[in-house]
């Protein structure tokens, strides 16, 4: 990219420099393990184990709480191995550092394997938080859920795309727990006071969704490269090369991106400078200038010219939003439900960032229905919670 004769690329590579969006600038430099929370991550399962503690925990999960003693017992078996590892990142939960080694130079080809490790100590907790509610220990479940949550939230603040994505599908998770365990049984007052503060400081601390565009640019500088050197299929998924091989002789292909990567390239990144500006407004407010973006490069698709851009690259930029906002606003949503159930009268008073509207209540008896979520999240898109009268 540096050899380019387009005058208004290099300026956009200056402009990309000075900001730190280079993969260079943003590979991390990792501070010592025991400063590092994802330190804790690096081979925490058997690698051997791992494919197995992950499919095995995906059916405990959708068994849900143990309905009956053979249930919880075979649950508690299959957790019973792992304490160690769940006692190992709940220690480290405390270190002041969570930098992932994500090596940015290495563009779609990082290895990212780290992750799985983070989802098998995510769903441990979700599983004991399931064992704990059927016997009746709110605040031991509770306990559980909220150092999933913490766990999720630290994998969303790395910026790449792919993780920020998974760690959305990771916290989804946690919350479809949580308002089972709220469903199942009681749940004491205290208990849910301590799980709002938890929710209260991940809200504080929530990710810039720019920063996650940030990264995907980098990772778009790596692809062009990656184009230069005439690899355009090591960037493509299996379902991508099949496509564009009933479209084009896929050896011409690679010649005419090759041809036309510094064009490509820099309609890409004015699109990206776009859509990171917009990233930094509530999804309701940047919604229809996206669109209109997006129709743009749906209907530049046949344009060889920009053909990474519009065939490759850009297309991950609609589905990702959707999914940081939706993520923002069901997190948000279980903040308002917890303090209505607390008591807070003005609990509602919160504009959901995926829809624009406030979040709102209804009440039946003794529970709670929080409502304008925009999502299916909850039972029938709604949360359902208990009141937690206050301690006279």
């Amino acid at each position: 990219m540096r050899k380019t004769l387009l005058p208004a690329l290099r300026e956009e590579l200056a402009r990309i420099e000075e900001e730190g969006g280079t993969p260079e600038l943003l590979t991390p430099r990792l501070p010592p393990p025991e400063e590092n929370l994802a330190a804790v991550f690096h081979e925490l399962f058997p690698a051997d184990r791992l494919p197995f503690l992950l499919a095995r925990s995906r059916e405990l999960l959708l068994e849900g709480i143990p309905g009956d003693d053979a249930a919880a017992r075979a649950l508690q078996e299959f957790l019973r191995p792992l304490e160690g590892q769940q006692k190992a990142v709940r220690a480290a939960l405390h270190r002041p550092k969570c930098v992932f080694p994500i090596v940015y130079t290495a563009g779609f080809a990082a290895d990212l394997a780290f992750a799985d490790h983070v989802v098998m100590a995510t769903r441990v907790e979700l599983l004991e938080a399931l064992l704990s509610a059927s016997k009746g220990e709110s605040g031991r479940s509770l306990e559980s859920i909220g150092v999933a949550l913490r766990i999720s939230h630290r994998l969303s603040q790395t910026g790449h795309p792919h993780l920020r994505f998974e760690a959305a599908r990771l916290r989804r998770a946690v919350l479809d727990v949580l308002q089972e365990i709220f469903s199942h049984g009681k749940v004491l007052r205290e208990d849910a006071a301590a799980l709002s503060e938890v929710v209260k400081n991940i809200l504080a601390t929530w990710p810039e969704d720019a920063d996650t565009w940030k990264a995907a640019r980098a990772l778009g500088l790596h692809a062009y490269e990656v184009v230069r050197i005439g690899r355009l299929f090591d960037l493509l998924t299996d379902e991508e090369a099949k496509t564009l091989s009933q479209e084009y002789d896929l050896r011409s292909l690679v010649e005419k991106t090759r041809a036309n990567a510094d064009q490509d390239e820099l309609y890409y990144l004015t699109q990206m400078r776009q859509v990171i500006e917009l990233s930094r407004k509530p999804y309701f407010e940047r919604k229809p200038a996206l669109d209109r973006l997006v129709s743009e490069w749906q209907a530049r698709k046949a344009d060889e010219e920009v053909l990474v851009a519009c065939r490759i690259l850009l297309p991950m930029v609609e589905p990702g939003q959707l999914v940081q906002a939706e993520d923002q606003a069901n997190t948000l949503a279980w903040a308002v439900a917890l303090n209505a159930a607390l008591g807070d009268q003005n609990a509602t008073e919160v504009v959901n960032p995926l829809t624009g509207e406030k979040y709102w209540l209804e009440s039946s008896g003794d529970w709670l229905y929080i409502n304008g979520i925009g999502t299916d999240l909850g039972r029938h898109g709604a949360i359902e919670i208990p009141r937690f009268p206050s301690p006279k």
